[in-house]
């Protein structure tokens, strides 16, 4: 009976929960039992990019890849208004990794996000539709009290970089954060209402090498109030009575401040002031007010700003904050518009802060306004020579130049500020300018050279070019001519690459490398030029190249990869392996370090690992360049069908890409599906022409028996690259296989003059012999084998009549009853009365019956004899054929 009652007892033990409608919310006090998995709300489920799991009375988290971001969550409740209390551990294995806390999770897409890092800093997002938008960026955490400082056992018998207890209060719209019971964060945001929980774990950087993974992290306990008259109370005691640190407001004012959240900044810093007590003690900081002036300043509150700032001014000028106010003032006054006061603070200030770049281009502010040009121009100029990166100065100064009308010192100007946006990447600046430099710079080499770098970054193809091509042309009429540019004929290579044109792209890039040999980008991008023209892995330019800029860029993670790939070539492993984690140090497992990694898998003979690596959902692999390259590995292996799923992926992601059009319709010409194939081809050569796709579409046009459109396609293709290898074959092909050999014959010249190697070499060798099979025959001595190759379709020539004996390994004739042909080595053994030639087989007099043969007894003849009779004089032989004779 007791055995009946324990089972019935059980049994109701584990009867499923019952479902809470959708979207209802509970009021409950909850405590985690991480004990055993029937006993968690979690859902504990291990994915590709994760492993979790329960761990002595923990849930344990493992991220098996760096960034990314994986949690796991407790479905079944949801809560609105809520009290959570967390303690965690975070491992990031020696790398950068942080642990927190999802809530109000309404979906997989729409949560808050609370996590603390192992540089213990912490950040709150809120996410929606996957979009996260930082409400707190990252803050340092708050010190924990001397006496706690050493506190805190653990159940997970881990070494973590960060033990944690985060309470999170949300009461309505209302967010409050609390870091090991300190006050943290607080935070207004009504965008979600409700959800359910959940443990996250985040990794930004590679950990430990080899490595199970790259960061973990333990749950140890967690719990959550929901009742609504508890979660407001405590919800009151921290916004209204509890003792919060101005050390930490503070900081939070400094995150909103950098966040460009100067109101909520300000609010902060006002709550500070507010707890203090009147007097000297309550006195506010030089560092408060200097902050306080730059929020103030950012809202428009000008009237105080210049309170906030007088009174930081009035506690000194020497401190760091003392000397930043004098400057602060001065923007203060700009922004007012108070242009006279700021023309004559700022000479003032100058005096005190004379190597201050803002201080002068706030008096060329004020100058330009109450229009001073002169003074402005001069201002403006002494603050570009102070801060020579800040493009703006430079172009300020050309403004007022070209209000003056003095444009060559404006074009001058424009220059120096082009060049500085150059610097630093400041496309957009850049562009502004442009205009500026082609108007008053039309006839500047450099200016011309600026607007062609400016269209490169914005993928404007075709001025780049005609800019590039406009700035070498006036570089080299200026007399004295000066300097090339490498970076612009780096560039130039460059627009040549992308159009398909690398044999051509090489003279730039080597100028580029000869003008500037140590800058490692060229170096690099001429050994990956070699590389991906010749395929020649052992090419020792390329080799060279590659050795300085590993030198060169020692860091560099693509660089690396690249050298990984040549190595593969090599047949190395080993180096590439080693280069492959060196660039995964640098750059993490991005898509392209795990194509070289698959790959090398592949050639350790282990495709399905190759195949694991490269698998990927959308997210990690939102270009299909991993489902590309896998279909890639399965070509190679001669898995077609495989291939072909693989390369329907990659498509998905990236319709138009047209390597991958290329690539499928490659796979499917091996399958045989040629009209999928051809479809595909015209998609891809509609979006960007090019040699190798015209030179596939000839393909299977030559396999649908189209021989005048693959003809076309391969013509199309030459008139792109008139030297381009794979066409100058298939034309050659095509011509022999159509019988237009004169054509083919001309086609072989100009291969032969390009000297191509590997595949290149041997498809052109066995073109000679497909002309040669075609044009000529093949004819054998019965007895020796000594052949002769005559052409084919010769027309009848005129009886031969001669009088002195060919050598031994010419053709003595073929015998018209059994058609053996003989050399006359062999024939000359068997002769007749008067000496003629006898068919060892049958007896028959030998006879050149044969044009071909006919053609090089003639010839011999021709070159050795001074005359051979005319078909009219002389007798010839009664059957108007030829005779072989000892004495001919």
């Amino acid at each position: 009976m007791s055995g009946f009652l324990k089972r019935f007892f059980f049994a109701l033990m584990k009867k499923k929960r019952p479902e809470l409608p959708a979207n209802e919310t509970v009021g409950e006090l909850w405590n985690a039992d991480f004990s055993k998995p029937n006993r968690t709300r979690f859902a504990i489920k291990s994915e590709t990019s994760y492993d979790a799991y329960l761990y002595r009375q923990s849930l344990a988290l493992g991220l098996k890849k760096t960034n990314c971001l994986a949690w796991v969550d407790a479905p079944e409740y949801r809560y609105r208004d809520q009290l959570i209390k967390a303690r965690f551990r975070l491992d990031s294995l020696g790398a950068y990794a942080a642990a927190g806390v999802l809530f109000r999770m309404s979906d997989e897409g729409t949560y808050y996000l609370i996590l603390i890092s192992s540089k213990s800093y912490f950040r709150l997002d809120a996410v929606r539709n996957n979009m996260p938008f930082p409400l707190i960026g990252w803050t340092e955490v708050p010190a924990r009290p001397p006496e706690a400082a050493g506190e805190g056992g653990t159940n997970s018998g881990t070494v973590a970089d960060v033990v944690a207890e985060l309470t999170v209060i949300a009461f309505g719209s209302h967010l409050i954060l609390l870091i090991n019971g300190i006050w943290a964060a607080e935070v207004n945001d009504p965008s979600i209402a409700s959800g359910c929980l959940g443990f996250a774990l985040a990794s930004y950087e590679a950990g430990e090498p080899g490595a199970a993974y790259t960061a973990q992290a333990f749950l140890e306990s967690l719990s959550v109030e929901s009742r609504i008259s508890q979660v407001q109370e405590t919800y009151n005691y921290w916004k209204e009575q509890a003792p919060i640190p101005e050390e930490s407001r503070f900081r939070l004012a400094e995150t909103f401040a950098a966040m460009a959240e100067p109101g909520p900044a300000l609010v902060q810093l006002k709550k500070v002031w507010e707890k203090r007590p009147p007097g000297a003690e309550g006195r506010r900081s030089q560092r408060e007010l200097l902050l306080a002036a730059r929020l103030a300043l950012r809202l428009g509150l000008y009237v105080e700003a210049e309170e906030y700032i007088g009174a930081c001014l009035a506690q000194g000028r020497e401190s760091p904050e003392g000397k930043a106010a004098i400057t602060e003032k001065a923007k203060i006054l700009s922004g007012a518009e108070k242009f006279s006061e700021l023309r004559d603070y700022a000479g003032q200030a100058i005096s005190i802060r004379e190597d201050d770049p803002v201080l002068h281009t706030l008096l060329g502010h004020a100058c330009w306004n109450l229009r001073e040009y002169e003074k402005a121009a001069a201002a403006y100029d002494r603050a570009f020579a102070l801060d020579g990166e800040n493009g703006l100065l430079a172009k300020n100064a050309a403004n007022v130049y070209e209000v003056l009308g003095r444009r060559d010192e404006a074009l001058k100007r424009y220059l120096a500020a082009g060049r500085a946006f150059l610097g630093r990447d400041n496309y957009q600046d850049l562009g502004i300018l442009v205009p500026k430099l082609l108007s008053l710079g039309a006839d500047d080499w450099e200016a011309r050279a600026l607007a062609g770098k400016w269209a490169y970054s914005i993928e404007d193809w075709d001025m780049a070019e005609a800019e590039f091509l406009k700035a070498e042309e006036q570089r080299k009429a200026r007399r004295p001519r000066p300097p090339q540019d490498p970076a612009l004929s780096f560039l130039r290579g460059q627009l040549l690459i992308r159009e398909g044109k690398r044999r051509e792209a090489f003279p730039f890039l080597e100028e580029a490398v000869r003008l500037a040999p140590d800058f490692g980008l060229f170096r690099f991008k001429l050994a990956e030029n070699r590389f991906l023209f010749s395929g020649d892995p052992a090419d020792p330019r390329l080799l060279k190249d590659l050795e300085a800029a590993l030198e060169l860029m020692p860091g560099d993670g693509w660089v690396h990869n690249f050298a990984a790939q040549v190595e593969l070539a090599n047949g190395e492993q080993k180096k590439a392996a080693e280069h492959l984690e060196k660039a995964v140090a640098s750059l993490g497992e991005v898509p392209a370090i795990r194509v070289n990694r698959a790959l090398l898998y592949y050639l350790q003979g282990s495709l399905d690992e190759a195949l694991r690596i490269l698998e990927a959902d959308k997210t990690d692999d939102p270009q299909g360049l991993l489902a590309n390259n896998a279909g890639n590995l399965l070509v190679r292996a001669g898995k077609y069908e495989g291939a072909d799923e693989y390369y329907r992926r990659a498509l998905a992601a990236s319709p138009d890409n047209i390597e991958y059009l290329a690539n499928r319709a490659s796979n499917l010409i091996k399958l045989g599906y040629y009209g999928q194939a051809d479809e595909l081809l015209a998609q891809a050569h509609s979006r960007a022409p090019s040699p190798e796709i015209l030179e596939q579409i000839s393909y299977v046009a030559l396999k649908k028996g189209e021989f005048v459109r693959a003809e076309s396609a391969s013509l199309a293709a030459l008139d792109m690259d008139g030297n381009y290898t794979p066409s100058l074959l298939s034309l050659g092909w095509l011509y022999c296989s159509t019988g237009r050999w004169d054509e083919a014959r001309n086609i072989i010249l100009r291969l032969e003059a390009l000297k191509p190697g590997g595949e290149a070499a041997g498809g052109l060798e066995e073109l000679r012999r497909k002309l040669e099979a075609g044009t000529s025959r093949l004819i054998g001595c019965a007895s020796c084998g000594r052949n002769w190759r005559v052409p084919r379709d010769l027309p009848p020539s005129p009886p031969v009549r001669l009088y002195a004996m060919p050598p031994d390994d010419f053709p003595a004739g073929i015998c018209p009853s059994c058609g053996g042909a003989w050399c006359i080595g062999c024939a000359k053994k068997n002769l007749d009365e008067d000496g003629r030639f006898l068919c060892p087989n049958c007896g028959k007099p030998l006879k050149l019956l044969d044009e071909g043969l006919k053609k090089i007894v003639s010839g011999w003849a021709a070159s050795n004899i001074a005359g051979i009779p005319s078909p009219v004089s002389g007798e010839p032989p009664a059957s108007g054929e030829a005779e072989a004779s000892q004495g001919r």
